[in-house]
């Protein structure tokens, strides 16, 4: 994958979730966050920052390359530490989160039964 299309990629991915909490802004600026694979961490970087100057609206982007794995939990509320013991609470902790290891069927189907969809890209 080459820049020109990760920066879309990703730039489609966060203003999505931008499109979809616009109407926060007027209690103070939208806070997207999202975390997982360490490799395009510093593209991501680049094109959030882009994305800050450029958004009309007060908006925080943020992205914790934490590794694919943490990411996928992360994003699924899975295996999340509560006092010393993984638990499943299927609240997201972020966003978006980023990965080389697809989200497995059961995982996507358990949410789409929940009424939540989500895109793999």
């Amino acid at each position: 994958m080459n820049l020109r299309t990760a920066t879309s990629l990703l730039g489609t991915t966060l203003f999505g979730a931008l499109a979809a909490t616009v109407n926060a802004a007027e209690e103070g600026p939208i806070i997207i966050s999202g975390s997982g694979t360490t490799n395009p961490s510093k593209c991501f970087w680049h094109i959030m920052a882009k994305l800050e100057e450029q958004i009309k609206i007060p908006v925080r982007m943020t992205y914790r390359a934490v590794g694919s794995g943490t990411g996928q939990k992360e994003f699924l509320g899975k295996g999340i530490e509560i006092d010393g013991s993984p638990t499943d609470t299927e609240i997201a902790y972020n966003d978006f989160g980023s990965g080389d290891i697809p989200i497995s069927a059961a995982d996507k189907d358990n949410w789409n039964n929940k009424g939540i969809e989500f895109a793999q890209l």
